[in-house]
């Protein structure tokens, strides 16, 4: 015997007991009734489209609906249909944009339908809390970032990306992307940023020059040779990384040589302790080693 579901709002019936199965569409009531999807809304009024879902986004001029066959589209309050393009799925965006995936690629258009992001990604998404889009291709392991304006910021193949606080007077949000042989600082907004800029109370930054890495004090004048294949900035203890040959080395905020590159570390951005190197570093693990002692 299947038991029959009343469903009560604010103290008064919306659907009599005589629905083998009710659940929630966004603002729409389903009801299974003889293996028979029935579809009302809040009021227990029963919609006679093919609409199954619809859930009112951050903006009240647009909703986002799902028919019987899986299909997104966005509709306004009255349900009429503003984007109708076979998506398999649609996520409302600050601004009038939508994230959309057909055929398992992702883009994003605006409110008119227009694809302003071309549907080219693995993934989009928001990136943390910042105010920046997470674009992804996960075949070259391919980040590109992507301004609130649908700018394009940042493309980066091989890459990590991680956001990063700097604790002084004005404690800052920042985002690192990082590859093997590069890296490049954005502040939450897609602000492109320099070492000096992120770490102001350092005294040497990284320094790129026609492809080798090495450091530079405020004024721009090289301490430390700009002979390294990657380096990383100097941390809160005062280290920073240098990379040749495939193996890493340690210098301090003097110039001065801590640790020749001996080691074979498989982070591209590790951090050190003197002549210690960081174990499991995303984990926020403290412990470090040393394969000289």
């Amino acid at each position: 015997m299947v038991n029959k579901v009343l469903l009560l709002g604010e103290g008064k019936e919306i659907l009599k007991p005589e629905y083998d199965n009710i659940s929630f569409g966004g603002i729409y009531l389903n009801a299974v009734q003889d293996e028979e999807i029935l579809v009302f809304d809040e009021h227990g009024n029963k919609i006679e489209n093919d609409i199954i879902s619809m859930t009112q986004t951050d903006n009240s001029n647009y909703y986002i609906a799902v028919d019987k066959n899986d299909i997104y589209k966005v509709v306004d309050k009255n349900g009429k249909t503003l984007i109708d393009d076979d998506y398999s799925y649609i996520e409302y965006l600050p601004g009038n944009y939508f994230i959309v995936a057909k055929d398992g690629k992702n883009g994003i258009i605006n409110s008119l339908g227009e694809i302003v992001v071309n549907l080219a990604y693995t993934s989009i998404f928001r990136f943390n809390d910042s105010n920046l889009l997470q674009a992804e291709i996960t075949q070259n392991n391919l980040i590109e970032l992507y301004n609130m304006k649908m700018e394009k910021v940042a493309s980066m193949e091989n890459a990590i990306i991680k956001q990063f606080e700097v604790s002084n007077i004005n404690s800052k949000k920042y985002i690192l992307l990082a590859s093997e042989n590069d890296f490049i600082y954005y502040d939450i907004d897609g602000n492109r940023l320099e070492s000096k800029d992120v770490f102001p109370e350092n005294l040497l930054y990284s320094k790129m020059v026609r492809g080798k890495w090495g450091f530079v004090d405020r004024s721009g004048d090289v301490k430390v040779a700009v002979e390294y294949d990657m380096v990383t900035d100097f941390n809160e203890y005062g280290f920073a990384g240098i990379k040749k040959d495939g193996k890493w080395g340690v210098v301090d905020q003097s110039g001065k040589i801590v640790q020749e590159p001996i080691y074979e570390i498989d982070w591209i951005s590790p951090s050190f302790l003197g002549k210690y190197y960081r174990l499991n570093s995303w984990q926020g693990d403290s412990r470090y080693s040393s394969d000289a002692l």
